[in-house]
């Protein structure tokens, strides 16, 4: 089954768009003339970006027949724009600005552009970092993460009569714990990665309220934290019973089943690269992938249908990989 990626990065050199097949990658191309295109989504027909820099942009393009063609960037209203993420039921894309601690949500018109800003708000000046937003179950709120207070905010969405979002909830980490991003599963919890306490906190979101659930380290019994081990990217399967961690320093990708009242560590295994910024499946969930920042590379594992547990197959090199999106 060939299938088409497009891999996000920290170059000059645009997006890298990679054919995927039997667990290999066949050379790329690259488009955009953007640099640090660190994130990529996709709606329908539409990929969208962001450039990763002071003056940060918000891009998008038309995909056609696996070629990309330019529709409109704009910018996104702060500095280092780290990801996006788009309301498809309401047509509206969400930007974290990581370095001044703001995020942006646009409406988006039919044919695909990036139109009017809708919203914008800036938290707390030198310390706020927002690094990653996403909605909730129910489509009916939107979580925030900022990593510079230890904290994960909710807001309700409202349309009528115009778009505005209403603070409602608040959770607050330990001090340096540093969330990161987040993944939902099927029965409404929220799974929470920490950048430097290197744990996965996981909460409940009922009657507008977080509640703390249960935490789980990202380390086997055997290992202990280091001083450059920080955790960064998390997903989980479509079935929602296995969770999947990359951790930086010790460069290590973990694999946990999901329990009702905990996440049981069942593998550590190499990411066979360093820096561990970015993991993703295929479309089938047959494989993982590992962009590996620091040593320049993409490493392919294959699933067990079983047990979730991963399987090196190979790498690929590539300059700076930061986002796996496949297409």
């Amino acid at each position: 089954m060939n299938q088409l990626f497009c891999i996000g990065n920290y170059s000059s050199k645009g997006v890298f768009s990679l054919n995927f097949n039997a667990g290999n990658f066949e050379p790329f191309s690259s488009f955009s003339n953007l640099s640090n295109c660190s994130y990529l989504t996709r709606n329908n027909n539409f990929l969208y970006l962001v450039s990763e820099i002071n003056t940060g942009i918000v891009a998008s393009y038309q995909i056609e027949n696996s070629s990309f063609s330019p529709l409109c960037h704009v910018s996104t209203y702060g500095k280092l724009p780290c990801h996006l993420m788009i309301d498809t039921n309401r047509n509206i894309i969400y930007i974290s600005n990581y370095e001044d601690g703001s995020f942006t949500a646009f409406q988006i018109d039919s044919n695909g552009k990036i139109g009017s800003r809708l919203y914008f708000e800036k938290f707390q000046k030198d310390i706020s970092h927002i690094h990653y937003i996403t909605l909730s179950q129910d489509k009916e709120h939107l979580f925030v993460i900022d990593l510079g207070t230890n904290k994960i905010y909710a807001y309700t969405i409202r349309t009528n009569p115009i778009f505005d979002l209403h603070l409602c909830s608040t959770f607050s980490f330990p001090q340096y714990s540093q969330p990161r991003h987040l993944v939902l599963d099927s029965k409404n919890r929220i799974h929470v990665i920490t950048e430097f306490s290197c744990e996965i906190y996981t909460l409940s979101f009922e009657n507008n309220v977080f509640s703390f659930l249960f935490k789980t380290s990202l380390f086997p019994n055997s290992l202990k934290k280091e001083d450059n081990d920080t955790g960064c990217s998390i997903k989980i399967n479509k079935n929602c019973n296995f969770l999947y961690a990359s951790l930086r320093g010790q460069n290590l990708i973990c694999v946990f089943e999901i329990f009702e009242n905990k996440l049981n560590l069942i593998q550590s295994i190499s990411c066979y690269g360093s820096i561990p910024r970015d993991i993703a499946f295929d479309k089938t969930e047959s494989y993982l992938i590992c962009a590996n920042q620091g040593s320049d590379n993409l490493a392919v594992f294959s699933i067990s249908p079983k047990d979730g547990k991963l399987f090196f197959e190979s790498t690929y090199p590539i300059e700076k990989p930061s986002c796996i999106l496949p297409l």
